[in-house]
């Protein structure tokens, strides 16, 4: 739609209106009334005239001219009152009540800044909506039992995607809010302010991506899927590679699905598990045991490896590790047993 079309539809509302007022009359000392395209007033400094009809802006809704008041009426103070218009258009009149020739030089300044006001409410409103139709888009791509449609094809263009073509997909999390205008050139949803699905069909510009979210997110986690048919089954991957990256490793910042492809198959099969669940459960309330674990496995194994990045002697981590055995009944140095343990720390982590 263009943009005189836009501003034919356009309504004033009364909260909108009301806004306005407040933010003007704290510069300007005279009363100041907003009228629809209608000449009913829909904001104004004296609220009691809210809802009344100002016989000053209907003069000026007709003859398409600037009215000037000089003696208060029955139905009408005396001031000044300008048309609203866009492209054209009338969308409203606002008035500043008082001596004509007090409020005359405010008039224009007043009509610029209301004009001004709304065509930032017109653009707000219009990137609103393309926000929610990209995020209306994205909510049917990530399903895995939408089929890509000729129209979804279409539209995925103006997001920079050939749905027609195999895509990989990266996952990012970040502990401090993502920026909706980052400066990356590859198309992307933010699915929350703290995570993206970032979608590539190029393989030579992840080098660059990485770096990019790196430079301005320093701590931010990310995780890659192999390349699909389908952007569901590539979030699908990139969020189980995440959720081992946050269970298992500390020192890691990066994963690929291709890396952990069959810890994630086995824990598919221990969905809901019970077992995995009252594991986590005992050692949720130990966070230095989780820790102790979670560098063990990071280290390979390796005791004074291990001892040394947790800053503790080597018995005090035998003495960990056998708290472990303990309160679970799995032993981390029994390699069936270790095995549950680290199914146990991925399954913890939504």
């Amino acid at each position: 739609m263009n943009e005189e079309g836009e501003a034919s539809m356009y309504e004033l509302t009364h909260i909108q209106a009301q806004s306005i007022v407040d933010r003007m009359m704290k510069d300007i000392p005279y009363n100041i009334n907003i009228m629809d395209r209608t000449g009913m007033i829909i904001g104004s400094g004296n609220k009691d005239r809210i809802g009344t009809l100002h016989h000053g802006a209907v003069q000026a809704i007709q003859k398409r001219r600037i009215v000037e008041i000089f003696e208060d009426e029955e139905f009408v103070k005396k001031g000044i009152n300008l048309p609203i218009e866009l492209n054209g258009n009338i969308i409203g009149v606002v008035g500043i009540s008082g001596e004509v020739e007090v409020t005359r030089p405010f008039g224009n300044i007043l009509k610029s800044a209301v004009i001004l006001l709304i065509d930032n409410s017109i653009a707000l409103e219009k990137k609103n909506v393309q926000k929610n139709l990209k995020l209306e888009f994205f909510t049917q791509v990530i399903n895995v039992e939408t089929a890509y449609t000729q129209e979804m094809i279409d539209q995925a263009l103006i997001y920079g995607i050939q749905l027609t073509r195999p895509f990989q997909i990266i996952y990012v999390e970040s502990p401090t809010e993502i920026d909706e205008h980052i400066a990356i050139s590859v198309p992307f949803f933010q699915m929350t302010q703290t995570s993206l699905c970032i979608v590539v069909q190029v393989a030579d510009q992840i080098e660059d991506l990485q770096q990019t979210l790196e430079k301005h997110y320093p701590n931010t986690l990310i995780s890659m899927s192999n390349w699909n048919d389908k952007i569901a089954d590539g979030l699908a991957q990139a969020k189980s590679a995440m959720r081992v990256l946050k269970g298992v490793y500390t020192n890691q910042k990066h994963i690929s699905y291709a890396n952990c492809d069959l810890i994630v198959d086995m824990l598919k099969s221990f969905k809901n598990d019970v077992r995995l669940e009252r594991l986590a459960h005992v050692l949720e309330q130990n966070y230095e045991l989780i820790k102790t674990l979670q560098i063990y496995i990071n280290c390979n194994l390796n005791l004074n490896e291990t001892a040394s990045k947790l800053m503790i002697h080597r018995n005090t981590l035998n003495y960990r590790l056998n708290k472990i055995h303990q309160v679970t009944g799995k032993d981390p140095k029994n390699a069936m047993e270790l095995m549950e343990l680290i199914l146990m720390l991925i399954n913890r982590v939504e």
